[in-house]
Formats: structure tokens, C-alpha cells, sequence
């Protein structure tokens, strides 16, 4: 009895997934490796779109708005192979078309799930190979085991809004004489996207009730500010209605067994993956199978994982969750409408001004807020505002917020579509930019790009006068879904830095080099050196900042964790003023001006611009800005940049 337990359980392990238990070995016949060389009692029945008439018509044809039953079979059996491949004009076919799987006559799906996501990801068609799902060649598999007792269903709908003019495909099932035991599980799947990701709230990948176990998931994540940092999310499994998860992870990646925010890019194996990466679009499509590390529910399950640090990230979250269970199963919410589904064509970053939170004033003109969800997900709060001039000879105005006085670039995003005209974009009277309006379709127009204004905290006064419409539009409206107001930062790119310093730490781990003096906040000497770690000798250096506007001081010092550096560059201003300075720094830093500390703060954080300020007075001529920068572990460096929208300052580190 010991050993074929023991039997049982390496074929779980190492070769394939036999869902819920062992009480009975017909699965285990039907789909072990290792039961190969016995011979079988079943009969292999398959069904597919090959012509009946004997000719290469091998597929069918879809209709908008249709559903096909590609599939209707009585059991008991278990369905062994999917494939399908498709022809369709939509661009979008992979999350407009739906498969629906139906287990012993239920009227609720057990599967409900867009066509590209249940193979992997619908952000694109992507090859890749694992052991249950995959891409390949043009082709969709499925080597799920999926048992069933009296009947199987699966259907195809498509939400397209066009023809299918060909489905292509073949599915194998294993007939047997006698039903499966009542600890067999059907097969679930379940599709579920948040567009915008709610700060404090896990993304939920599956919520499901009964007895059962949850086998792995494919995840899609697109970031809306051009970074990964939703990666540091943590996955967060609760069972059985527990109140602390008895899954906690590490990180995203961690939890598909890979690392560093996927940094050496695509892969597939068996049982995890990276199907996609996009590091332009923050773009990642990965996916984990669980099989001896299943997580087995008796009465519910929760998945769910952080969208970054403590859910502080926004970003677009779209998983497949994969399990077995007992029927019935918790009846899934309403899927998202097709037009709600699609990957996003444009990206809108968090911070943005809605422009349906701003009032147009000008003469002649109507507008309201309008309801976009019909045509895609890109609208911040599913809406624009439409304003439609009742003369085409008018213009209207908007006020933009910022953020106080500097120099500013600004994104406008707008809308195309059938009944959409031109507008020019005026600042100050003077054109900036112009919005063409007109599409067949109503569509994400993109944005126009405003550089170089500058305000003195005041809202930016964006005049749209209207200049015509393309001879096949319908009118001449213009949409505007959201306002980007970024600083133009002119960062301080030219230092001269020394270091490293000794950062020791007190008997209760805290770091004390951030206080210690050293000799560069008494003196700024090009010509000395110094005594740095471990008795070396350090000197001044110059650095230049990166593209970005950082100052980066990986690879700069030896050791380069547990330390201390200054930083010094020399302002030159016209005249006396007064300015704040902004900065930002990985991890504690302090701030001196012509010798005088200014600012203090010490923790552990990476760097990003504008972290922190403090208002500075400047002297007319020369001022020594001296940033003391000190290092826990990991990254380390810093930005820093007065607020100048004149650009009367100069800067050098000599």
C-alpha cells in the first residue's frame, strides 16, 4: 500500500496533473505518461471542423453577435486536447472572442473566458509552449484533463462586431464506461481585469467557493507611468475563509519563479513562464501551473496579489485563473463587454486632470460628459467631455491646474472620431499644437504634446479655436478625455562627488553616518584627499548626470553599501532670490547651502525626482549646493533641481 501511495504520488510530482484525488485510477489512466504501456478500456472520440463534404472547407464561420457550439457531447468522458486557430479581421479577436465551457448540463459556465487569455495572454498572438496551454505556430492547445459525468459543452461567441470567416478546430475526449468518482473535480477557468487598479485593494485573481484546488493562473499587467514598480506586489492566498493569507509571497516575478522584475526577459518552461515583456509599454504576460504545489480549498479560496508596494501602484490587471472542483461552483460576476476588454491603445498616466472635471467657457458652444465604455478602455472614468461648437467659427477655453509656479510640459488627450473637426491650441494667444479630429470610428486620438510653458501657479489657459473638419466628418466637436501637467525639470546634471565615507551603525542598527561629520562640510577642495572606508585614499571626482537626470552612484565607490558621499556643484545666480530646491535620494541625504544645513531626512527609499524641498536663498553670484548622500543597501543616488522657469541659473562643479 506504501509503495503505490507513494507511486501515485510521483506521477503528481513529476509528470502531469490529475485533479482533486487518487480514490480513483481512471484519470490516472487516461493521462499519465507512466500508464502508456497499459492498454485502455476507453475510446477516443474526436470532433472538429474538418468539411464533411470531403472538401478543404475545414472550418466555420462565426457571425457577429453569434454563438457556436463547437462541442455538445453526453458523458462520462474526459476531454484530453483543444486546439483551435483563427482567421479574424478584428485586431483585437484575442479578448472579443469568448470560450464557454459548460460541465453536466449547468446553465452557468464553468469556463468564461476571452479566447487569447484562456491559451495565455491577450495582448497578443505570442508563441510560447508549457504544459497545459500554449501558442504555437499559428495554432491555441489545451492539454487540460477535463472529466465530466453526463455531458460537455463548449462554445465560441463572438463579440467581435464582425464576421469570423474561419474557426478551425479539433478537440479529443476519452469515452469511459463508468462515471468518475464523486472526489473528481471539473475544470474551471476564470477571466477577471481591473483597467485602473484601486489604491489599498488587491488585485483579486480568483474567488471561488466549495471544495477544490487552485492549479495555476496567467497574469497580464500593463503599468500607466512607464515602470515596473507594480511588480513589487506580493501574491496573498487565502483559504477557508482564513483572515491572514497562508500564501504570502515576495514579489510578482518571485511568485513565477523568477527575479529582478524579469531582467533577463522572455521564456517558457513546463509549469512557469514569461510569455511577454514589454519594457517600453510596461507590458508582462506570465503564467505558473501548481501541481504538487496545488492549493487545495475545502470550502473557499481567495487569490489575490498587490499592485505594487502595499497596492500603491495603478495599473491594468487582467489574470486566467485556473482550478478544479466539486459542482456547483459560485456563479461568476458579468464579464466585461467586449469593448471593455481590449489591451489599451493609449495610456493615460495616474495623475492626470479629467477634462470632464473642468467647465469650457467661450460663446457658442454645447457640451456634455459622454459615456465611452462602448468604445474601449482607455477613458479615464469611462467618459470625455464633447464640446460642439453651435458656430464653426468659435473657440472655447479651458483652465488646466498645476502644481505651483515652473515650467511646465503638458500631454492633451483627445478623442477621434466620425463628427469630430480641427482645433488649434493656443497658449497666450500664441498656437501650440493642433488636434485633428476626425476618424471612421470613434477611437483614442492620442495626445498632443505642449512644451516649455510656463506658469506662475496659475492654471494654464488653453484657448481651442476651431479650424474646419475633414470633408468626410460629420461636424466639428472635439473630445478631450485628460491633461498630463509634468514639470519641465532642468535637473542639476554637473557635480563633483567624493566618497565613500564610513556609515557605522549603533548597537540597535542605526545608521549614524549621516551625522558624522567629515571633512568635505568644512572644506570644498578639489586639490586634497581624504581618508575614506577602510583607510583609502578618496578625492574629488566629477560625475555627470544620466539622461534621466539622476546622479548615480552604483559602480562609482568601492564599497558602495554602508556608506556615505558628498556632492558638490556651484549656482550661480544673477541676482539674490529665493527658489526651492527639489530633490530626491536613495536613501538618507542631507542638504548644506554656502555651509549652512538646510535639510535632514533619513530612511530607506529609492530615488525619484521631487521626492522632497526646501526653500532656499541665493545669493547674487556664486552659492556652494552640497548634498550629502548616504547608503543602506541596493541603489544609490540622487536628483536635485531648483525651481527656475526663467532659467537665470547656471551650474558648474568646479
Amino acid at each position: 500500500m506504501k509503495g503505490r501511495s507513494l507511486r501515485q504520488l510521483l506521477v503528481l510530482l513529476n509528470l502531469t496533473l490529475v485533479p482533486i484525488a487518487f480514490s480513483q485510477t481512471n484519470l490516472d489512466e487516461l493521462f499519465s505518461p507512466s500508464q502508456l504501456p497499459h492498454l485502455r478500456e476507453s475510446k477516443l472520440y474526436h470532433v472538429g471542423s474538418y468539411d464533411t463534404a470531403g472538401h478543404n472547407n475545414d472550418f466555420i464561420s462565426i457571425a457577429a453577435g453569434k454563438t457556436a457550439t463547437i462541442l455538445n457531447v453526453n458523458g462520462p468522458g474526459a476531454i484530453a486536447r483543444i486546439w483551435m486557430t483563427v482567421a479574424a479581421s478584428d485586431p483585437y479577436y484575442l479578448r472579443r472572442i469568448l470560450i464557454r465551457i459548460y460541465w453536466d448540463g449547468e446553465s452557468n459556465p464553468s469556463v468564461e473566458v476571452p479566447l487569447g487569455d484562456f491559451f495565455g495572454t491577450g495582448f497578443g498572438y505570442k508563441q510560447y509552449v508549457s504544459r497545459f496551454v500554449g501558442m504555437t505556430s499559428g495554432g491555441f492547445y489545451s492539454y487540460f484533463p477535463m472529466p465530466f459525468n453526463k455531458s460537455a459543452k463548449i462554445e465560441i461567441v463572438n463579440e467581435t462586431g464582425q464576421t469570423i470567416s474561419s474557426f478551425y478546430y479539433n478537440i479529443d475526449y476519452q469515452k469511459v464506461d463508468q462515471p468518475f468518482g464523486a472526489d473528481i473535480g471539473y475544470f474551471h477557468a476564470w477571466w477577471h481585469r481591473d483597467i485602473r487598479t484601486m489604491s489599498g485593494n488587491n488585485y483579486v485573481i480568483l474567488e471561488a467557493e466549495g471544495k477544490g484546488q487552485f492549479v495555476g493562473c496567467n497574469l497580464n499587467i500593463q503599468g500607466y507611468d512607464s515602470n515596473l514598480s507594480f511588480l513589487e506586489g506580493d501574491e496573498m492566498v487565502y483559504v477557508d475563509g482564513e483572515s491572514k493569507p497562508s500564501v504570502n509571497g515576495t514579489g510578482t516575478e518571485d511568485f513565477f519563479n523568477s527575479g529582478w522584475y524579469f531582467n533577463r526577459g522572455e521564456y517558457s518552461a513546463p509549469y512557469h513562464g514569461l510569455i511577454w515583456k514589454d519594457d517600453s509599454a510596461s507590458r508582462i504576460a506570465a503564467y505558473r501551473f501548481m501541481v504538487g504545489d496545488a492549493i487545495p480549498f475545502q470550502k473557499s479560496i481567495r487569490v489575490t496579489i498587490e499592485h505594487g508596494t502595499e497596492n500603491t501602484e495603478t495599473a491594468d490587471y487582467s489574470s486566467t485563473a485556473y482550478w478544479y472542483q466539486l459542482e456547483p461552483h459560485k456563479t461568476f460576476p458579468p464579464i466585461l463587454k467586449a469593448s471593455l476588454r481590449i489591451p489599451l491603445r493609449a495610456v493615460i498616466p495616474t495623475g492626470a486632470t479629467e477634462a470632464e472635471s473642468l467647465n469650457p467657457t467661450g460663446a457658442n458652444i454645447q457640451y456634455k460628459l459622454e459615456d465611452m465604455t462602448d468604445f474601449g478602455p482607455e477613458w479615464r472614468g469611462g467618459k470625455e467631455l464633447k464640446v460642439t461648437p453651435t458656430n464653426k467659427r468659435t473657440s472655447f477655453v479651458l483652465a488646466v491646474p498645476v502644481g505651483g509656479a515652473d515650467r511646465y510640459v503638458l500631454n492633451i488627450y483627445y478623442t477621434k472620431g466620425p463628427d469630430y473637426g480641427n482645433a488649434a491650441i493656443l497658449v497666450s494667444s500664441k498656437k501650440v499644437g493642433e488636434i485633428a479630429g476626425y476618424s471612421k470610428s470613434i477611437t483614442p486620438g492620442g495626445k498632443v504634446t505642449v512644451k516649455n510653458i510656463i506658469s506662475d501657479g496659475s492654471p494654464i489657459r488653453l484657448e481651442f479655436v476651431v479650424r474646419g473638419k475633414d470633408a468626410a466628418s460629420d461636424g466639428y466637436s472635439a473630445g478631450l478625455d485628460a491633461f498630463v501637467v509634468t514639470p519641465e525639470r532642468d535637473f542639476i546634471t554637473h557635480w563633483s562627488v567624493i566618497g565613500p565615507f564610513p556609515n557605522p551603525t549603533d548597537p540597535r542598527g542605526e545608521r549614524l553616518g549621516l551625522d558624522t561629520p567629515r571633512p568635505p562640510e568644512k572644506e570644498i577642495n578639489a586639490k586634497k584627499t581624504y581618508v575614506g572606508v577602510n583607510g583609502q585614499e578618496v578625492r574629488w571626482q566629477r560625475i555627470k548626470a544620466g539622461s534621466d537626470g539622476m546622479i548615480d552612484l552604483i559602480g562609482r565607490f568601492s564599497p558602495e553599501e554602508l556608506v556615505v558621499a558628498y556632492a558638490v556643484s556651484f549656482v550661480y545666480s544673477p541676482k539674490a532670490q529665493t527658489l526651492p530646491l527639489l530633490f530626491g535620494s536613495d536613501d538618507g541625504v542631507k542638504v548644506f547651502l554656502n555651509g549652512r544645513e538646510l535639510f535632514r531626512t533619513l530612511m530607506n527609499r529609492p530615488a525619484v525626482p521631487d521626492q522632497d524641498s526646501v526653500t532656499v536663498d541665493l545669493r547674487k553670484g556664486k552659492n556652494t549646493l552640497l548634498m550629502k548622500i548616504e547608503n543602506n543597501t541596493g541603489g544609490y543616488g540622487f536628483f536635485a533641481r531648483f525651481v527656475d522657469p526663467g532659467r537665470t541659473l547656471k551650474y558648474k562643479d568646479r
